[in-house]
């Protein structure tokens, strides 16, 4: 077996299928957001990035570089280690009691991202929840197919933002079987959003759970940020709000919001 060789063929027919990708090589530039030098063989030229998460600008905030600069001076750049060998930082303890109140909730737990707060939730409660059924909203994020993929569960798909199909779902099912609906605030592909408080009502009317991403929406909607639920006075009726610290406030990591259970 040449394994080099195996490697090569596998990045060829990437090439091949016009799969392959390189990523812009990019050094935003404070203070002149959204503007950044893009640097490619050996070449370098200032560019509007256009594509940019960071809706706010918050990534450059003086504050924010400022609040950053404080606690690497105190208490160095990392952790030190996972939370069970060498405990929490207690910024991290601080960040989730802000996230809880944000939402309305009792308890907030951060992950090192949106993506992997979505996979390792989802999958986690469906798991715990005996012969539990997810329904999920056919564009939900890849994050939350793996969620929803990794959990093992039996799933149904309701067509996009289909309060009638979903209602279907929820009935065939019955009220005693345990129960989670997953799906966004904003969809950030079509730029719609999620009728919630239709799906609320039904949740509640069939006795199934509420998981909700609202990591396109935190920080932009409601009075406070806590993103379109917030904004309808939905939050309290949701189980689980999971957003994002990588979008809107500009730095990175998930969450997940709910109930300290």
């Amino acid at each position: 077996m040449n394994y080099q060789r195996f490697f090569e063929d596998a990045i060829d027919q990437l090439h091949a299928e016009r799969r392959y990708r390189v990523f812009a090589d990019l050094e935003r530039i404070v203070g002149k957001f959204p503007r950044a030098i893009w640097r490619s063989n050996g070449r370098a030229q200032e560019i509007t990035v256009w594509c940019s998460n960071d809706y706010l600008g918050m990534g450059q905030n003086p504050d924010v570089i400022t609040a950053f600069q404080g606690v690497a001076g105190k208490m160095g750049s990392g952790a030190g280690g996972t939370r069970n060998i060498s405990g929490t930082s207690n910024p991290l303890v601080e960040l989730e009691h802000e996230l809880a109140d944000l939402h309305d909730k009792e308890a907030a737990l951060v992950f090192t991202s949106g993506f992997v707060s979505n996979e390792a939730s989802i999958s986690t409660i469906a798991k715990l929840l005996p012969n539990c059924l997810i329904i999920s909203d056919e564009l939900n994020h890849a994050s939350m197919i793996e969620g929803v993929r990794r959990s093992g569960a039996e799933k149904k798909i309701f067509r996009h933002n289909d309060v009638a199909h979903l209602e279907s779902l929820l009935q065939a099912a019955g009220r005693e079987r345990a129960k989670l609906i997953v799906f966004e605030s904003v969809y950030s592909m079509d730029g719609d959003i999620a009728p919630i408080k239709q799906i609320v009502e039904l949740a509640e009317r069939y006795n199934a759970m509420t998981y909700i991403d609202e990591v396109h929406a935190v920080g932009m909607y409601g009075p406070r940020g806590g993103g379109i639920t917030e904004r309808e006075g939905l939050a309290d009726r949701i189980d689980i709000i999971e957003g994002t610290l990588a979008k809107a406030f500009g730095t990175l990591g998930g969450y997940i919001a709910g109930t300290s259970a």
